[in-house]
């Protein structure tokens, strides 16, 4: 069974100039596969001035799981998700007369399975997956060290990677992934136990996570958990004498 709770919230800075929130996120799930994609726009063009870079990302993350919910589970279909949705966001933003150069955002996709995580990043922001042994992977394309974003058109920056027997997967855009972990010598470190918060959190946990965790920017995170029904008994069950 797939458990899925989502948060995305406008970010302070967005509040303060009335910019809409420039992340998005979308979902689809079935009983034994999970698709989501968190996209995060661009906050400035190429004059310096407010994109309108929410229309990006929302067009992403739609497309992201549109095109791949309902295949087969493979790193091909994320691929092919990616190639889609950086076509057509390009064909959408020439109908709309937007230039793409004040209109691009980042993607983290994913395609879950009992049996594999499938996971597909073009930016910042990050994902953490837990595994049946209870190990932590954290996929990043590279750590931000500062403002330059590969955005999600640009396809020689596309990183893909896979996790086996996935229990827990968090994807975060840079608004909650770059609080959480850090970069420290060359290496990612987190504070597991912070991590562990968010990984276990509740639909009313994550929402304030989120809404507590520091930094101005818009903050979006899609938490999947894969959850055996045999543990989902209820505290009162007793078994039947018959």
């Amino acid at each position: 069974m797939m458990e899925i709770m989502q948060v995305s919230l406008q970010g302070t800075s967005h509040l303060m100039f009335q910019v809409p929130n420039q992340d998005a996120v979308a979902v689809y799930s079935d009983s034994s596969t999970a698709v989501s994609a968190v996209c995060d726009g661009v906050s400035l063009n190429s004059a310096g001035t407010w994109s309108c870079s929410e229309i990006a990302a929302g067009y992403c993350a739609e497309s992201f799981v549109r095109c791949t919910a309902g295949q087969s589970p493979c790193t091909d279909v994320v691929v092919r998700g990616f190639q889609r949705t950086a076509t057509g966001l390009l064909q959408e933003l020439k109908d709309r007369h937007i230039p793409w150069m004040d209109c691009q955002c980042t993607m983290l996709g994913v395609l879950v399975t009992p049996d594999m995580l499938y996971a597909g990043m073009a930016g910042d922001g990050g994902i953490i997956c837990e595994d049946a042994n209870g190990e932590l992977q954290v996929l990043v394309t590279r750590h931000k060290t500062d403002s330059m974003v590969d955005p999600v058109i640009l396809a020689s920056a596309w990183r893909f990677a896979r996790v086996p027997e996935p229990r827990k997967v968090l994807v975060m855009s840079d608004g909650l992934f770059d609080d959480l972990v850090s970069l420290e010598e060359g290496e990612l470190r987190a504070d597991l136990d912070q991590v562990r918060l968010w990984l276990g959190a509740d639909q009313e946990q994550l929402e304030k996570l989120a809404a507590s965790a520091p930094g101005h920017d818009d903050k979006t995170a899609v938490l999947i958990r894969i959850v055996d029904k045999a543990t989902e008994l209820p505290d009162s069950f007793e078994p039947s004498a018959d």
